[in-house]
């Protein structure tokens, strides 16, 4: 029988990605629409390692479910100091508030033309999972990307930049690789396995 885990995101888009990635696991991802859960988390963390934690225990509480939660922050290479995003991807510099998808893909589109449409970049990204008996474990990991101006034709809402990065060793763009594909699949799956006799 698959162990139900909560995911801790409002993203539909995260949510179905993460289910793929896991679909070979014993486990079966939940989220917080599945549950009725309205949350609204304050990420007040300084890296993503933290956010990932605030964000699994904030709906562990909200639940009594363990919880899985995903975090991320971005570093563009030829981004001066004032323009990287850190953890705040999501939050465009001087904004009160969330950006939305097409906000955040016209900005950084934009940006990337200022620094001559190319660049590395590396996200940082962190997983966490909080389980009933009141712990929690976390990982981070590194992803090298390539940002380019020159968006793809395919767009993934929820994952805007997925439009704007393309993959070092393959050159595809995330937004056109499968769920198998993307880089990221491979350490979120083995973080899932190493502490699934804890859920």
């Amino acid at each position: 029988m698959n162990k139900q885990v909560l995911l801790g995101t409002t993203n539909p888009a995260k949510v179905s990605r993460i289910r793929a990635y896991l679909g070979a696991l014993p486990v079966e991802i939940l989220s917080p629409a599945d549950l009725g859960i309205v949350l609204d988390v304050e990420e007040h963390g300084q890296t993503p390692q933290e956010n990932a934690e605030i964000k699994a225990w904030a709906y562990l509480s909200a639940s009594g479910m363990p919880t899985l939660a995903v975090d991320a922050g971005l570093h563009i290479e030829k981004f001066p100091d004032d323009k990287q995003p850190g953890v705040f991807v999501r939050r465009i510099r001087g904004a009160g508030r969330d950006a939305s998808d097409k906000e955040i893909l016209a900005y950084y589109a934009r940006e990337l033309d200022r620094i001559g449409g190319q660049t590395m970049g590396r996200w940082e990204v962190a997983i966490a999972l909080a389980t009933l008996d009141g712990k929690v474990f976390s990982h981070t990991f590194d992803l090298q990307t390539r940002f380019t101006s020159t968006r793809s034709a395919v767009f993934r809402p929820g994952e805007p930049l997925s439009s704007l990065i393309r993959d070092p060793a393959t050159g595809k763009y995330y937004s056109d690789m499968t769920d198998d594909e993307r880089p990221d699949a491979k350490w979120i799956v083995e973080f899932v396995r190493k502490h699934l006799e804890k859920l």
